[in-house]
């Protein structure tokens, strides 16, 4: 079931990339060149973000993949350089792929809690006092009509 938020998966592909790139000017900006650190968790935060507003999984991976080619390019290299750091540039991708992944299932369990709230809200309606099992399993007509 898609939430009324969830849009298709090109359009949240859409959104995050250009998120991605706002969240680069924003931290090239804010954080100097040797601060990659921070830098890596500002675009790990846009990406997550991407993955609970998007609620697309397929969207928020690839918007990880366009946030590492921006982030090696214009954040750890400059003017769109990309190169191959070896490990460095494995566990940037690898915390990205994460951050994506795991605001998708923060997304997955909200829904999950939410759907167990509203199936305790109808059966306490329905049975009346919530999981006893001495309740009849169907509504009775009032004395009143």
């Amino acid at each position: 079931m898609r939430s009324l938020w969830a849009a298709p998966t090109g359009i949240t592909l859409a959104g995050g990339a250009a998120a991605v790139v706002a969240t680069a000017a924003f931290t090239a900006a804010v954080f100097t060149p040797p601060e990659l650190l921070a830098r890596l968790v500002a675009m790990a935060a846009c990406v997550a973000a991407v993955g609970v507003f998007g609620g697309n999984l397929p969207a928020a991976l690839g918007t990880a993949g366009i946030a590492w080619t921006v982030l090696n390019g214009f954040l750890v290299n400059r003017l769109g350089v990309l190169t191959w750091h070896g490990t460095a540039d494995a566990i940037r991708l690898a915390v990205l792929l994460g951050a994506a992944t795991a605001g998708w299932l923060a997304l997955r369990a909200h829904r999950a809690l939410r759907h167990r709230r509203d199936v305790v809200r109808m059966r306490v309606w329905l049975y009346g006092d919530g999981f006893t099992s001495s309740v009849r399993p169907y509504k009775e007509a009032s004395p009143r009509g």
